[in-house]
């Protein structure tokens, strides 16, 4: 073992007993909100940009929750008038 590995976790004792773990989550492309929500990925891009949807960066790379889309989309429908 080289030294200074000997610190590392392994696979399957990395965050089991710590609390620290994530539930599983659902992360979207720009190109699947878009096809998700019936848009073009521009309209995406504007909404990411506009920050008027969530969304998470890993690296370089935007990414959507499935959950945030959802909710957006719900907080955009418009009650009918009788």
């Amino acid at each position: 073992m080289p030294v200074g590995d000997h610190n590392l976790p392994t696979p399957d004792r990395s965050l089991k007993n710590t609390g620290c773990s994530t539930p599983d989550v659902e992360l979207l492309t720009i190109a699947e909100v878009a096809k998700l929500l019936r848009v073009s990925v521009p309209s995406v891009r504007r909404l990411q940009q506009r920050r008027r949807i969530p969304f998470v960066k890993i690296g370089g790379c935007v990414r959507f929750t499935k959950n945030d889309i959802m909710l957006y989309l719900a907080k955009q429908r418009v009650q009918a008038v009788d």
